[in-house]
């Protein structure tokens, strides 16, 4: 992976491990609140749960930006592009962290792949839509809920595994 060290490639998924084992006692309540029970708890939860893992990066000293790829505007709609998450069939609306030339990603399993990936940004998985589509009191939503959980987060043993950051 060009621009990352074997190290650097450790703490990416260090952080990226520890996000995912304190989210996954966070969507359990997310689908509560929205009458959802997916069989895998990470579905429908990739735009919130990257805006949180872009924090905590930008926490530990490692800022990045949020992207996502929607390859379809609406259920049954035709696509309008490679965006989002390729599964081997096809794509998916999706959402991760570029930071440089790497994605971080820890809902990739909603489509097959491991929990929690940290693959070039070339990985041909990953399609860059050209903006958010969604709704703006959606996005809003969305930026809340991601950093309503940085107190909690911030208390967290997971956190403290991996050292303040700040």
């Amino acid at each position: 992976m060009a621009g990352l060290t074997r190290e650097g490639r450790q703490r990416l998924e260090e952080i990226a491990t520890a996000v995912r084992r304190f989210l996954e006692e966070v969507w359990p309540a997310w689908h509560a609140a929205r009458g959802e029970a997916p069989a895998v708890p990470s579905r429908w939860t990739c735009g919130r749960s990257s805006l949180f893992l872009l924090r905590v990066l930008d926490e530990q000293g490692l800022p990045g930006r949020w992207v996502s790829g929607t390859p379809r505007l609406g259920e049954g709609q035709p696509e309008i592009g490679p965006y989002g998450f390729f599964d081997g069939r096809q794509w998916h609306a999706h959402a991760w962290v570029r930071l440089g030339d790497s994605i971080v990603d820890v809902t990739a399993d909603q489509f097959g792949a491991a929990p929690v990936l940290v693959v070039a940004a070339s990985d041909p998985r990953y399609g860059e839509g050209t903006g958010d589509t969604a709704l703006p009191a959606f996005a809003a939503a969305r930026e809340r809920a991601a950093a309503e959980l940085m107190p909690r987060w911030r208390a967290s043993p997971e956190r403290a595994r991996l050292g303040a950051g700040d």
